[in-house]
């Protein structure tokens, strides 16, 4: 980041931890997936992938892969992560292309 703005680009830190504050796994208004379950779609994980990075957890009868969704953010949750990008990016005066 310094080598940036030494050569002049404009550079910031957006911190969103104050923006999901309150908002985490166990919170009231979840704004990130739990551990969900899969798969859920044809791009999603599951036992016989061999890209599959993420063990699948055995369950009586089956296994159960970890979707991709999990510990990803919501629709809040991404709302909230723009809304701080916003804000960072209008700090260093970018006004879009």
């Amino acid at each position: 980041m310094a080598e940036l703005s030494k050569a002049g680009t404009k550079v910031a830190f957006a911190d969103l931890i104050p923006a999901f504050q309150g908002h985490g796994i166990c919170d009231g208004d979840e704004w990130i997936n739990r551990i969900v379950a899969g798969p859920n779609d044809d791009g999603d994980f599951h036992a016989e992938d061999p890209a599959n990075q993420a063990p699948c957890l055995p369950w009586p009868g089956e296994n159960i892969c970890a979707s991709l969704e999990s510990l990803h953010p919501k629709n809040a949750g991404t709302t909230g992560y723009a809304r701080v990008m916003e804000q960072t990016l209008a700090g260093i005066g970018y006004k879009g292309s």
